[in-house]
């Protein structure tokens, strides 16, 4: 009797080892932290209106202003399992970018007029932090899959430099800048699937429209990708990845809008313990 107890609870220890050995680390851990390399092709538009009544036309930073549209830049990611079922989720980019080009149009920012043929300097910094809380519904161990809400906080910073025209009278070497933070909710949606220990497939979105305050706005954050764990604490992962963000903003400081779009691969190492 004692025999055969004995030989059940080592078959349970066997198995219960097995099946957390057959799980990827990434569905179980306390604690994932994600750094890498974001590749996108980058569209950054904004308009800055005379005033709440006066809308001046949108100009293009890649098409008008001489800004590449394509960056390298630090990318980061934080995830806590603070219990079995919710999870905690930071992302954060930074991106400053700059360019020179001769103006083959006008272009109005606020109540000046940058004007055609002269040379203009354009320099633009974006951050974005992503905060996501989730809960997660499934039921198997080499599965993950849940929703969940959070906020973007978006910050925009943008100054032009040159020959500006201010009610008819032509100014050299001038600058203008705006900037804001706008909070941007968004609810979201995840999957992950991990076919052996070491690989995990996964993909998420997160989307919403909504106005708050000075603020109206929307945005697509979604991404799908691989990881390959190389050791029970550290992998390596790629995820293609979509970011578009589009902001209404009236403020004393800045009326007008922007609109952003970064597309491309992102690598990274991971870490993972807990």
């Amino acid at each position: 009797m004692k025999s055969a107890c004995f030989a059940a609870l080592l078959a349970i220890t066997i198995c219960g080892s097995a099946a957390v050995a057959d799980t990827h680390p990434l569905l179980t851990s306390k604690f994932t932290v994600q750094g890498g390399t974001f590749l996108p092709r980058v569209d950054f538009k904004a308009g800055v209106d005379a005033s709440a009544i006066i809308e001046n036309p949108d100009f293009d930073l890649e098409g008008q202003l001489g800004v590449s549209n394509k960056d390298t830049l630090i990318s980061g990611n934080f995830d806590w399992r603070f219990t079995p079922k919710w999870s905690a989720h930071l992302q954060y980019f930074e991106v400053g970018r700059s360019g020179t080009a001769v103006l083959q149009e006008d272009v109005e920012f606020g109540d000046v007029i940058f004007e055609q043929g002269s040379s203009i300097s354009a320099g633009t910094n974006t951050n974005v932090l992503r905060t996501f809380i989730g809960r997660e519904f499934s039921k198997k161990e080499n599965s993950s899959y849940g929703i969940g809400a959070g906020i973007h906080r978006l910050s925009v910073n943008l100054s032009l430099s040159g020959d500006i025209i201010v009610n008819g009278v032509q100014e050299v070497n001038q600058t203008r800048a705006v900037g804001t933070t706008a909070p941007l909710p968004n609810i979201g949606a995840w999957y992950a699937w991990s076919p052996s220990p070491k690989w995990l497939l996964g993909a998420r979105i997160d989307w919403l429209a909504a106005s708050i305050g000075d603020y109206t706005g929307g945005l697509l954050n979604t991404a799908v990708g691989v990881d390959y764990q190389l050791s029970k604490h550290f992998g390596i992962g790629a995820k293609y990845q979509l970011i578009r963000l589009s902001l209404d903003i009236d403020k004393p400081e800045w009326t007008g809008n922007v609109e952003l779009e970064y597309q491309g691969g992102y690598i990274y190492l991971s870490a993972n313990w807990g």
